[in-house]
């Protein structure tokens, strides 16, 4: 394994447990190393990481990814075969600490789990494999046998060639995926391969779902109409139509009619929902028009940016939504607010509600304030791997 001299920058950056570097972080040119090189980073100090470097990847942006958060003495005999190996035994271990993530679970998230640029979403019937590094894609093989070993299930590549591109990464022929069947707070899904997004399933919001199942059982008169805003295959809906939501329509601009008709079926709510297929913004703009209103809104919708250079108009959209929103409530209804966009924050998702309503004229309660699931760890508030948000209102 080659061994690379760390300058004083990257030498601080991993004494602060900042894991990844750029080319200037070292003494040493990367560029006489092969993409994906696993190395020892090594400090005139006697400290030692072992990480991966990729010279092809723009000066700008992070070319190396340190995997151990300390100084190791055990570089010496150092296998990447056993260290992905156990790295992944670990991560499945802390999934299945909490009843419920079993299996049909985010089982490996990136940095998070020891591993930068790997995603496993694992289901019922097919486990999907993500690599976006090319420290990582090296072993996609040995990863794939260790993913099926480890669930059970059949694994599968989902080679992104916007997530790849960016370390040159080639994509190679996909093996056909099943029908995903999928599992999650006691309910029933099932998605087309054609009409996947993103790994399959949106885990993240597990533990809110049921937060709102539960609470949608405490109160002493439940909503009647739902509307379920940018539903994808239907899981917020179907998790209120589970609590005892009369009828529920689910909004969505993608072709996922077939997917909530089978949530609909697969949990017994036939007849209690309804697809259509709009953009939700214009949909909004009709319901306002034709003066109709629901007593519960759910609005999850996808990543309004990519990088904090579009904060701005992502903060814009939350806005001109939320208002949407709050005209379509009806007085007295709950809504359930979520973002998925990482650059912006709890307090400014929050501050963008508030300012909403206080534009319409509406008063809020809040009474619920959520994060990701378990099987998308995070350290902390501030850490980066900590993007989900969602909040839940009372709405007079």
């Amino acid at each position: 394994m080659r061994t690379l001299t760390l300058a004083k920058s990257g030498l601080n950056k991993l004494r602060s447990h900042q894991l990844e570097l750029k080319a200037n972080d070292f003494d040493d040119s990367v560029k006489p190393l092969t993409p994906g090189e696993w190395c020892l980073f090594s400090a005139t100090s006697g400290e030692r990481w072992v990480g991966f470097v990729n010279p092809l990847i723009d000066e700008k942006f992070a070319c190396a990814h340190a995997l151990l958060a300390r100084p190791s003495d055990e570089t010496g005999d150092f296998s990447a075969e056993a260290f992905i190996r156990d790295r992944l035994l670990r991560a499945f271990e802390r999934r299945r600490r909490f009843a419920g993530y079993e299996t049909n679970a985010r089982m490996f998230y990136g940095a998070t789990d020891g591993l930068p640029g790997l995603l496993v979403d694992v289901f019922s019937n097919a486990a999907i494999i993500q690599i976006n590094t090319a420290g990582v894609d090296r072993y996609r093989d040995f990863i794939r046998r260790t993913v099926e070993e480890l669930s059970r299930v059949e694994g599968f590549f989902l080679d992104n060639p916007k997530y790849r591109e960016k370390e040159s990464l080639p994509t190679y022929p996909a093996k056909a995926f099943p029908e995903l069947a999928v599992r999650e707070n006691g309910l029933r899904f099932q998605i087309r391969p054609e009409v996947l997004q993103k790994v399959g399933f949106y885990y993240d919001h597990r533990e809110n779902r049921l937060h709102l199942m539960n609470f949608l059982g405490r109160l002493a008169v439940r909503p009647t109409r739902g509307l379920d805003l940018f539903s994808y295959s239907g899981a917020w809906g179907v998790s209120a139509l589970q609590s005892g939501v009369d009828q529920v329509e689910f909004v969505d601009q993608g072709d996922f009619g077939v997917e909530v008709e089978a949530a609909l079926t697969l949990n017994g709510h036939q007849g209690k929902g309804k697809f259509v297929r709009a953009d939700v913004f214009r949909f909004l703009d009709d319901a306002i028009r034709e003066q109709r209103s629901f007593d519960l809104i759910l609005c999850d919708p996808p990543a309004f940016a990519k990088s904090s250079l579009q904060k701005p108009q992502a903060l814009d959209g939350y806005s001109k939504l939320h208002r949407k929103v709050l005209k379509t409530l009806a007085p007295g209804g709950l809504v359930a607010f979520s973002s998925c966009t990482q650059c912006v924050g709890h307090a400014e998702f929050q501050k963008n509600i508030a300012d909403a309503a206080q534009k319409e004229g509406r008063s809020l309660q809040l009474v619920y304030a959520g994060l990701q699931g378990f099987d998308h760890p995070v350290s902390s508030l501030e850490d980066r791997a900590n993007y989900i948000k969602s909040y839940f209102y009372i709405v007079e």
